[in-house]
């Protein structure tokens, strides 16, 4: 009966996922105040535990909605797995480098790439959403890969997991 419910859960993820793509695919680009866009994610998630550290002004062009759900995917996780989360942005000559640090458990180095993969579990105790199937990063690496950016995994300063994602503007 696990294995149905698995399934389900999957069809779920996936239906999402599909809903998702076809209006990324017509979102509109525009212009993007990325300070802007992480004072919003903060005020719909009302939670005390993410901080918001560095925000130089950034302006890029972007499909806002797309690079808001990918931020917001990154925060949850972090909130989910740690109590904290910090956000900060670095501009260097023509990238702006996002950091989104907690202090969860972290994630082993030999599974960094193994977390982009669809449906990929490390672990029944750290699964990557509530329900432990996860499309979550395989959605946000795509999206940031279509901004033409990056996006790494490393340790943070508080013992958890970084993501550094970087994007031209």
């Amino acid at each position: 009966e696990n294995m149905s419910k698995d399934i389900d859960e999957m069809e779920g993820m996936l239906n999402d996922y599909l809903q998702f793509a076809k209006t990324q695919a017509k979102e509109n680009t525009s212009t993007i105040n990325l300070g802007d866009l992480f004072n919003g994610i903060k005020k719909d998630l009302k939670n005390e535990n993410l901080t918001l550290e560095n925000l130089e002004k950034t302006i890029l062009t972007g499909r806002a909605s797309s690079l808001k759900r990918c931020f917001e995917n990154v925060i949850n996780n972090g909130l989910i797995y740690g109590k904290k989360v910090y956000v900060s942005l670095h501009k260097s000559s023509n990238r702006i480098i996002i950091n989104i640090e907690d202090d969860g458990p972290g994630i082993p180095e030999d599974q960094y790439r193994n977390v982009f993969k669809p449906f990929f579990r490390i672990d029944k105790s750290r699964s990557l959403n509530k329900s432990g199937v996860g499309l979550g990063l395989a959605i946000v690496e795509d999206i940031i890969n279509s901004h033409g950016g990056t996006i790494q995994l490393g340790k943070s300063k508080y013992k958890g997991l970084q993501v550094k994602i970087a994007l031209p503007f």
